[in-house]
Parts: structure tokens; C-alpha cells; sequence
């Protein structure tokens, strides 16, 4: 090659190997040296040890560890704070460690104090990128650590703060019937959902269509005065996806209200094995342009499977859900998210075993809502103009 062209040919790739090698300096960086060794460096530097808690066949270990750990933000905070280690609970050093910790849930997320080798802070569960931040943060303040406040409510603490500070933690952890006790704690004691250090609280901790999201409904324009319709709109709307018709139904009028009543007249239907009038619905929502079209697909995906994993469907049923199962692949807004491109594959090899000759119509037929074509280019990604001669 003419060494013009070379010089420049490996310049490119040096510059386009640079964000790589940037990309991977990012995230935890994990110590991989014995226990002991670990606790004498965290004593050395004055920091606490983070050791994640996993099993090799932890989905939900492999989640964090993909999708969290490796985060640039995430890894900041954690590497300037914590000499961090994993400990596999079943290999090695692993086995008596986890012992030791009492750990029975994976992962667990422990803070400890190397001087003692006690553990002051825990959690556990799949958290949000943001949540495990905080989770951290409150291990490094000894009123926010879950070793003082599982011993301070045990004590009968329930100060204002402690209990919001409490909710937060057990939040955090997935632990939600210890967040509704603890809530209706705080309500009992004063506070109200009004109140500008509760609502916040509110609405990401407690769950589910009860006397608060009713008491929501009913004063319904104060609250949106308070914290905007957006942020009430969302929090009824998400907390209205399931459950009972009548009860939904009798809520004020707000943002994603006709779609989750259609959805969950849509699970009735299914569940009766009324399939046309599922369909009804279906058909009328895919044709829908103002609903969250990614919410109804993610929603529609979980109606869809339950069929196609049941050898009892019908098949003019099955073959309907094959071609949903189409429409959700086609239109599923993230391109690099393979998910629902997997669905669709593994839909297609089991209707090729079940209903060759219909499956052929189905994928020769042009879709009747979304887009025409299978294709993994981006949607919002403009085609080359084609050139003139």
C-alpha cells in the first residue's frame, strides 16, 4: 500500500480506537487480590470496601453487572469512595464470606468498615443506575447506613425524617411492605402527601391504586398546581396499569387513563379466551398514533407470549399473535435492544414447526399498521440521497 495512504489509514483507526479504550477504563474497577489483601489496602486508603455479592447464574447479578457497574458515572462515584471487590457466594473465598455476611439473596451489595470487617451498610436487588449512586452515598453517612436504621426502627424511631430516610432504604431493596407500613407511619404522624419532602417520596416508593393515589384523584388539580400535571398524570398512569376496571374507572379524568382501561380489559379478554374481542382492541390501539406506542408494544409483547407458550392456543389465535409479535419487531423503537428481535425469532421457529402454511401467508402479507419493511436502521436515521449523475 502507498505509505500516502497508509499514514492516514492508521491514524483513523488510532482515533476511532481511542473512545474504546476510554470506554473501558470506565466503571468499577474490581480488585481481584485475596480477602486479606483487600481489607489491608481498604484500611490503607481510609475507605470502606463495596463487595457485590453474586452467583454466575444471577440474572439479575449479570444485569448490574452489565448494564450498572459498567457506567461511567457510576464508577466514578464507586472507585473514589470504596476499594470494590465481587464475591462469587459459591467459589472460593466466596463461599465463607457470604456465609459469614449471612447473604441470602443475590446480589447483595455489602459496606464494610475493614476495621472491624462488619458490615455498616445493605442492599440488594436490581436498582436503577441513580438508586445505586444513593445507595452508596448513604453508606458513607451513619444515619443513612441500614445498620442504624433497622436498629433505630426497632427502637420505635419514627421521627419525620428517620422514616423518609428508612422508606428510601427499603425502597431500594425491593422490601415494598415494609415501605407501606412505614409510609403509613409517616401519614399517621403528621405528614401529608401534599407536603414538598413527601410527595417525592410518594410517588417513587409507594405503589399500587390505594387511599393515597385516590386521595390523588380526588384533589387532582391541587396536586398538578403543586407538582405539574405531567408529574401526577405519570404517577396515576403508572400506577393504574393493572387492576380492577370499575376502580380505574372511577379515578378523575388524566393522561393514560383510556389506554390502561383498554389494556386491562384487553388482559380480561385474553384470560376469558374472548380472542375477538382482544383483537378488537389490538387492532384499534395499533392504529392509535396519540398512546405511548413503546408502552403498548412492551405491554402488548407479555399478551403475546402467554399465547404463543401455550400449546392449548387456538391456532387462528396463535397465528393472530405471530403476526402482533411481527408488528412489535418491526416497530420497536430501540434498534440496538434485542429483545424483541429474539421474541420474534424464537415466535417464528415455533409457528415454522406449528402452522408452516399460514406463517408463509402471515410474513408474505404486508403489515396493516407500522412500518412495511423489517429493518434495523434507526428510524429517526434519514436514508443516503442517492446520487445524480
Amino acid at each position: 500500500m502507498n505509505s500516502k495512504r497508509l499514514i492516514p489509514l492508521l491514524l483513523s483507526l488510532f482515533l476511532a480506537w481511542l473512545p474504546v479504550c476510554a470506554q473501558a477504563q470506565d466503571g468499577i474497577k474490581f480488585e481481584h487480590n485475596a480477602w486479606a489483601e483487600i481489607v489491608a489496602k481498604a484500611k490503607a486508603e481510609g475507605k470502606l470496601i463495596f463487595a457485590d455479592v453474586y452467583t454466575q447464574w444471577c440474572g439479575p447479578c449479570y444485569n448490574m453487572a452489565t448494564t450498572v457497574f459498567t457506567r461511567h458515572d457510576v464508577g466514578a462515584f464507586y472507585n473514589d469512595h470504596f476499594v470494590c471487590v465481587k464475591i462469587d457466594a459459591e467459589n472460593g473465598e466466596g463461599v465463607a464470606l457470604a456465609r459469614k455476611y449471612q447473604v441470602r439473596v443475590y446480589p447483595t451489595y455489602l459496606y464494610i468498615d475493614p476495621q472491624t470487617e462488619e458490615f455498616v451498610h445493605r442492599s440488594s436487588s436490581v436498582q436503577t443506575p441513580e438508586n445505586f449512586i444513593r445507595t452508596g452515598k448513604n453508606s458513607l453517612d451513619p444515619k443513612t447506613r441500614s445498620t442504624y436504621l433497622e436498629s433505630e426502627y426497632a427502637k420505635g424511631n419514627r421521627s419525620r425524617q428517620f422514616l423518609l430516610d428508612y422508606i428510601a432504604y427499603q425502597f431500594a431493596s425491593h422490601q415494598r411492605d415494609k415501605v407501606a407500613t412505614a409510609f403509613d407511619q409517616l401519614i399517621a404522624g403528621g405528614a401529608k402527601l401534599t407536603d414538598k419532602d413527601v410527595w417525592p417520596v410518594f410517588d417513587e416508593c409507594v405503589s399500587g391504586l390505594g387511599t393515597y393515589l385516590r386521595q390523588v384523584s380526588d384533589n387532582y388539580d391541587e396536586f398538578c398546581r403543586l407538582f405539574t400535571k405531567k408529574a401526577v398524570d405519570a404517577k396515576l398512569a403508572r400506577e393504574t396499569r393493572y387492576g380492577d376496571a370499575d376502580a380505574v374507572a372511577a379515578l378523575c379524568d388524566y393522561e393514560g387513563k383510556a389506554f390502561n382501561l383498554d389494556m386491562i380489559k384487553l388482559n380480561k379478554f385474553t384470560r376469558g379466551k374472548q380472542y375477538d374481542e382482544a383483537a378488537k382492541i389490538i387492532d384499534r390501539l395499533m392504529g392509535d398514533s396519540l398512546i405511548d406506542r413503546k408502552e403498548f408494544m412492551r405491554q402488548l409483547s407479555y399478551t403475546v407470549r402467554g399465547a404463543l407458550y401455550d400449546k392449548e392456543t387456538p391456532a387462528d389465535w396463535y397465528m393472530r399473535c405471530v403476526g402482533y409479535m411481527r408488528y412489535i419487531a418491526y416497530n420497536w423503537p430501540d434498534r440496538d435492544d434485542a429483545t424483541m428481535h429474539q421474541l420474534y425469532a424464537a415466535t417464528l421457529e415455533d409457528a415454522i414447526v406449528r402452522n408452516p402454511a399460514t406463517l408463509r401467508q402471515t410474513i408474505q402479507s404486508k403489515p396493516a399498521f407500522g412500518v412495511a419493511d423489517y429493518n434495523m436502521r434507526p428510524a429517526a436515521l434519514k436514508p443516503k440521497p442517492k446520487r445524480t449523475k
